[in-house]
C-alpha cells in the first residue's frame, strides 16, 4: 500500500469549501509519504508550543491554542468516521457538526497541554494506519455529507490540510503575538 500514489482529489469530488485545506497538502507522492510527512511536521510544530502559551487567545471570543488543537482532533475524528462509513457503503447522508459548539463543549482549556498532545499523537497514528491500508477501490468510495458529496480520497487529504491550515493561523495570529520581542 505504501507505494500507492493517490492524486489530490479532483474538483467535484468534494465541496468547494475544502479547497482551502487541499491547497495546503503536497501532491504527486505516495499518500503514505504525504501523510507521514504531514504528521511529523505537525507533531514538531505542536510540541514547540509551551503549556503557558496554550491558553492564549489573540482576541476576545477567539479560541485558545488548546481549543484549536481540540478542534483539529474532533474534526479529524469526524472525517475519518465519514471515510470509514463511505467505504462500508453507507447510503445515508451523514450530518454536519457545529465546530464552534464542539469547542465550547470540549472543555479543552481545563486539560493539560500534554494530555492534548498525547491524544493528538495517538489519533494521528490511528488515522495514518486507517488511510494507508486502503486499496484503490476503497479510495474511490464516496458518500454524502451535510456539505455535499465527498470522496474518501478527499477526506484523507482534508485531514492533512485542515491541520496545516490551523497551524498557519496559530503561527500568524497566536505565536507571533506571544513571542514578539
Amino acid at each position: 500500500m505504501d507505494s500507492l500514489i493517490i492524486a489530490k482529489p479532483a474538483a467535484g469530488t468534494y465541496p468547494d469549501y475544502y479547497d482551502n485545506y487541499l491547497i495546503q497538502v503536497e501532491a504527486d507522492k505516495p499518500f503514505a509519504e504525504v501523510m507521514a510527512n504531514a504528521i511529523q511536521d505537525s507533531l514538531n510544530f505542536w510540541n514547540e508550543v509551551k503549556e503557558g502559551e496554550s491558553t492564549f487567545r489573540y482576541a476576545e471570543g477567539k479560541w485558545s491554542i488548546k481549543e484549536m488543537l481540540q478542534h483539529i482532533i474532533d474534526t479529524e475524528r469526524v472525517f475519518v468516521y465519514r471515510a470509514m462509513s463511505f467505504m462500508r457503503g453507507e447510503q445515508s447522508q451523514l450530518p454536519g457538526f457545529d465546530h464552534n459548539e464542539y469547542v465550547v463543549q470540549s472543555m479543552a482549556d481545563k486539560r493539560t497541554w500534554g494530555s492534548l498532545l498525547q491524544e493528538y499523537q495517538s489519533l494521528k497514528q490511528s488515522s495514518f494506519d486507517f488511510f494507508t491500508n486502503l486499496n484503490e477501490e476503497q479510495w474511490q468510495a464516496s458518500g454524502l455529507t451535510g456539505a455535499g458529496a465527498m470522496s474518501v480520497s478527499a477526506l484523507a487529504y482534508v485531514v492533512c490540510g485542515h491541520d496545516l491550515h490551523h497551524q498557519n493561523i496559530v503561527k500568524v495570529r497566536y505565536l507571533n503575538e506571544l513571542r514578539k520581542g
